[in-house]
């Protein structure tokens, strides 16, 4: 396979496996279906803790096993989530389980997508280019999730349970794309290692490099807007916003964010932005926790955009960091942290909609994102380096 062939078939991959139309409705479709802020919150937290539990083990079984059979196999088994959901009708624990089985789909593609990524960019000595691939990648993905999220508001507005089933086809041909796609070989060899001592390798990595460590920290703080993002359908709810708009205020939040992971690698000799970001990010949410409308709206998907090129830069600054033989579990290790933080971040936001106003959790992780700033502005020369 030249290279031409491999980024095409790595992007339709990726491009599809998150073009889901139900990602416009999904969890307003559990609130009109009769469940509350509360008990959505319940299921968020059941979806991060699964993950949890399988996202190591799942990263340790991409660097033993083969990378590309992952990436044919997780679609299948996301699949399995919507038909899952068509059949739920409200019932509570069928939705659990579709999360269960996205989980399992999403904790083999974790870790494992960025490691095939790598390790192909080696093989074709590519590797100077990871930046910039990364962001075209986000940008695919991102453009994914907005077209099939501005189809799916207009699907949902006519019929709820035809937005689940429609889901399902995009999916399988991930699935098939994947199958395209060639085993680039390990960079070094594992051939001795045993399975379970990835896991041991990995966490050792981790707790070795104080500058992984940190980049750690960094990309779960900022992560605080992709748990925040599961509410934004109860936000737009709370500020009036018509069902059928969901999937086109969707597909601005994913276009912006698709420019900003395209033009990502063109921030990386401006050192501020990594503190600049989170913090101006910050100031928003404090305005948007103060009363939901439709400005508000427009500067939730704004706030959550600002922090993409950060983003991209340290997840490509880490990958440096990281040895190739343990990348999947050092990845999926991230991952890991980052749904404990989800957890918590999501109980924390169920509480609030519990006993506070709802709206009051984007003051809180506001206040909380200000602080990290301060932190990282403090940290920054050890980072920079």
């Amino acid at each position: 396979m030249n290279f031409k062939s491999f980024l095409r078939n790595f992007y339709l991959t990726t491009f599809f496996y998150d073009f889901v139309f139900a990602y416009a409705v999904y969890n307003v479709l559990f609130n009109l279906k009769g469940l509350s802020i509360f008990q959505i919150s319940l299921l968020l937290m059941w979806w991060s803790s699964t993950t949890i539990l399988l996202e190591v083990p799942s990263g340790a079984l991409a660097d033993y096993w083969s990378r590309r059979n992952l990436l044919v196999i997780s679609p299948l088994i996301k699949s399995l989530c919507f038909a899952s959901w068509f059949f739920a009708d409200g019932n509570f624990y069928l939705y659990a389980l579709g999360f269960l089985f996205w989980t399992i789909g999403s904790t083999m593609r974790s870790g494992t997508e960025e490691a095939f990524l790598y390790d192909s960019l080696v093989k074709f000595k590519r590797q100077k280019d990871y930046e910039k691939i990364l962001g075209r990648k986000k940008v695919y993905l991102t453009l994914a999730i907005g077209v099939s999220s501005l189809l799916g508001g207009l699907i949902a507005s006519y019929n709820l349970d035809l937005v689940l089933l429609a889901s399902i086809l995009p999916i399988l041909l991930s699935s098939f794309f994947a199958i395209l796609l060639v085993d680039p070989p390990k960079q070094e060899s594992t051939k001795e290692t045993k399975y379970l001592e990835y896991i041991k390798i990995a966490f050792q990595e981790v707790k070795s490099n104080k500058l992984l460590r940190y980049f750690f920290i960094y990309l779960i703080s900022i992560s605080v807007f992709g748990n925040l993002e599961e509410f934004d359908q109860l936000y737009y709810k709370l500020a009036e916003i018509p069902l059928f708009l969901f999937g086109f205020i969707s597909f601005a939040g994913s276009g912006l964010a698709a420019l900003a992971g395209w033009l990502a690698y063109k921030f990386k000799s401006i050192k501020s932005i990594i503190y600049l970001s989170p913090l101006l990010a910050s100031i928003m949410l404090l305005l948007i926790g103060l009363k939901p409308s439709f400005v508000m709206v427009a500067l939730l998907v704004i706030s959550a955009v600002v922090v993409i090129p950060a983003d991209v830069l340290l997840e490509a600054k880490m990958q440096r960091e990281i040895k190739s033989n343990s990348r999947a579990t050092v990845i999926s290790i991230k991952t890991l942290v980052l749904e404990v933080f989800a957890v918590l971040c999501t109980f924390g936001v169920g509480l609030v909609s519990k006993y506070l106003e709802f709206q009051n959790a984007y003051i809180i992780l506001g206040v909380f994102l200000f602080l990290f700033s301060i932190w990282v502005f403090a940290k920054r020369k050890i980072i920079y380096n």
